[in-house]
């Protein structure tokens, strides 16, 4: 088996992405609890206010892209 085929094997497989995504939700929490907003509330906010998250995710996302695209043409220009 190929090193690429592994990867694709490992990526693809469901225990990894349940590992990202529990990776992930420890360093924001954590994060949010330096700062002093509680795991607890977080949590609730995001169960309650789904659509808020959502709206918020698609705002970031845009964001990015037209960061990404302004370098781009910025790099392209000059």
């Amino acid at each position: 088996m190929k090193a690429k085929e592994r990867i694709r094997k490992i990526a693809d497989s469901r225990w990894a992405r349940t590992l990202a995504l529990a990776v992930t939700a420890a360093i924001i929490f954590s994060w949010l609890y330096t700062h002093g907003i509680s795991p607890v509330w977080t949590a609730v906010a995001i169960v309650c206010f789904r659509g808020i998250f959502s709206f918020l995710y698609r705002v970031a996302c845009l964001l990015v892209a037209l960061a990404i695209l302004l370098c781009i043409l910025s790099f392209l220009v000059f």
